[in-house]
Formats: structure tokens, sequence, C-alpha cells
């Protein structure tokens, strides 16, 4: 972490380097940057979590239609139970064909 020294040599520099007219334009530009990213990436962010919200609730369904079309209890149980059930009933299923 920067202390007050190094600040303070750091926006001394900076004043000497650009000048007392540049500095408050590139602040004000570096703020609006920093502004625009932090929007973008919230935006990012919700986006992302609107598609696994969708992708959670699209397995879930899914599970829940084969499981009804299996003919399989579904009340009360987790997607695991009804992923272990589904899949042992496919594995009997295709013993009995073979």
């Amino acid at each position: 972490m920067l202390g007050t020294q190094e600040i303070v040599l750091i926006l001394a520099i900076l004043l000497l380097v650009f000048g007392p007219t540049k500095l408050p334009k590139m602040a004000r530009e570096l703020g609006k940057a920093w502004q625009e990213f932090n929007k973008a990436s919230s935006t990012a962010f919700e986006t992302i979590s609107s598609v696994e919200e969708t992708a959670t609730e699209t397995v879930q369904k899914s599970l829940l239609d084969v499981a009804k079309k299996l003919n399989l209890d579904t009340n009360g149980k987790t997607e695991k139970q009804l992923s272990d059930e589904i899949l042992a009933k496919a594995i009997n299923n295709e013993k009995v064909v073979k």
C-alpha cells in the first residue's frame, strides 16, 4: 500500500511532467474511464448471473420432465436424487432390452 509521502511524491512528479492545466483534465478522464469500467463489469456480472439462473432452471425442469416420463416420484427429492434414479432406471431398462 502506498503511504502519504509516496502519493505526494507521485502527484508532484505528475504535476511537473504534465503541468497544472493538463493534470485536472487527465484526472477527469481517468475518473470517467474508471466509472465506465465499473459499469461494464457490473453489467457483465449481472448477465453471467442471469445466464446461470436460466441454465439451472432449465436443468431442473428437464430433470422433472424426464422423471415424470419415467413415472418416478419427484416429491421432496433433490436434483442429485432424481438424476440418480433416472440413471438407475435407464440402466435397468438397458439390461432388459439386451
